[in-house]
């Protein structure tokens, strides 16, 4: 049952009186009037009694609102909110409740009720889509749910111009920091946001934005995307196939991936080139350079340019700490300089694109922290620019799934303005 307000109340004393003197008819005028004034006296003191429950319930129950800081255990704040630790371990005892809150993260935040010195509920948002909550039971034992927060996705389309980078571009865009790295990542076989960009470069893409309880909370997919670098247009769009992998194709169902990463790693500049004839800046002498520096910050994530295997990982001379990654069979990918190896990587170990293999440091013959990176193939070391500028795509849509294809991605490319794939077989470029 749902309790009646005040004036709900006194609006049904009015109707009642209303029809008691409709009853008594006119000739009894006087009992009409006072059955009607005590039903307004009544539901007076009835609001007052509702009002002064609800007052009261309100008044014994405190919300507690804490933003997990770096080190956080869910101990440590139940301790500092003086809260029972018996409570703790009945509330982690509960599966759902202790996969949710043993990955605290610096930010994550909880909210506590409290009855006075008594914990009767926790929450804790575990995505954009699902809430835990924890309540104490009438028998005094806690209860958990997970509970599913229902998001909105609408379909929006932006664009941009370059003018100091990328970043600040995206932002005046409306797009937030983890879009406009996307955006770079679907590109990034075409185009090096380090080397490349110039200003008057643009962009616009088409992306889902996620909507909970009427408000904007996040960037969802991007679906389709152009990027114009120095006149040059490069256009993706985002297909699911029916095993549900998602990857971004050209708008003739071109691979945008290919065999090699232009950079294996995030850099400020290149500082030494490809050249047979350099004089070497630490022994003085003219030897060969036959790799590609990238100056980076110490501990900066060093990639594998592409799919394979580790065949070495040690220290080799002058490389300080390397690793060597074989591709296919004829060819190999060295990384030197490294300050220290990925975790769980030795040799033998397969390694996908992109995947972390080390960090820039120092090592051996070098002056500051870089990458020193070389492409080998078939024994000789050719100059990795070149090499990564020539890399093959990978596969492109089956010419099986082309209908699915361009049915799921024509509306995107229709909103960005890019002509979709109707011909009977897909383009390879």
């Amino acid at each position: 049952m749902v309790p009646l307000s005040g004036l709900q109340l006194l609006c049904c004393a009015a109707v009642a009186g209303l029809g008691l003197h409709a009853l008594f008819g006119a000739a009894r005028p006087a009992d009409a009037t006072r059955l009607a004034v005590n039903a307004f006296e009544l539901a007076r003191q009835a609001e007052s009694s509702v009002d002064a429950a609800l007052e009261a319930a309100a008044s014994s129950l405190s919300m507690t609102r804490i933003v997990v800081q770096r080190n956080d255990t869910l101990d440590q704040i139940f301790r500092r909110l003086e809260l029972s630790l018996t409570d703790l371990a009945n509330i982690r005892a509960l599966e759902a409740a202790r996969s949710a809150l043993d990955r605290l993260r610096p930010g994550d935040q909880l909210t506590f009720a409290r009855r006075g010195e008594e914990l009767v509920g926790l929450e804790r948002t575990i995505s954009l889509s699902q809430t835990l909550k924890v309540q104490r039971a009438d028998d005094n034992s806690f209860v958990a749910s997970v509970e599913e927060v229902p998001l909105t996705r609408h379909i929006v389309s932006t664009s941009g111009t370059i003018d100091s980078s990328l970043f600040a571009a995206g932002t005046v865009a409306g797009l937030r920091d983890i879009t406009t790295l996307q955006l770079a990542e679907i590109f990034r076989w075409d185009v090096d946001f380090v080397l490349d960009l110039r200003a008057g470069d643009s962009f616009q893409l088409v992306y889902e934005q996620l909507e909970r309880d009427g408000k904007i909370v996040a960037d969802g997919e991007i679906l389709a995307a152009e990027f114009i670098n120095e006149g040059k247009r490069f256009s993706a769009v985002r297909y699911v196939n029916a095993a549900g992998k998602a990857d971004f194709y050209t708008p003739e169902g071109v691979s945008l991936r290919k065999a090699f990463l232009k950079a294996p790693v995030q850099f400020s500049r290149i500082s030494s080139v490809f050249n047979p004839r350099r004089k070497h800046p630490v022994l003085n002498t003219i030897r060969a350079h036959r790799g590609v520096d990238y100056a980076a910050p110490t501990g900066t994530p060093v990639r594998s340019a592409g799919a394979g295997r580790i065949q070495f990982r040690g220290v080799k001379g002058g490389f300080g700490n390397v690793v060597e990654v074989e591709h296919s069979g004829r060819v190999v990918t060295r990384y030197g300089h490294l300050s220290r190896f990925a975790k769980n990587m030795g040799a033998g170990s397969k390694v996908e694109q992109g995947e972390i293999i080390g960090y820039v440091g120092s090592t051996g013959l070098a002056t500051g922290p870089h990458l020193h990176f070389e492409y080998i193939e078939r024994g000789q070391q050719m100059d990795p620019q070149k090499a990564m500028r020539r890399a093959e795509p990978g596969p492109p849509v089956p010419a099986a799934d082309r209908d699915r294809f361009v049915l799921q991605t024509a509306p995107y490319l229709a909103r960005l303005g890019a002509p979709a794939a109707t011909s009977p077989a897909l383009v390879a470029r």
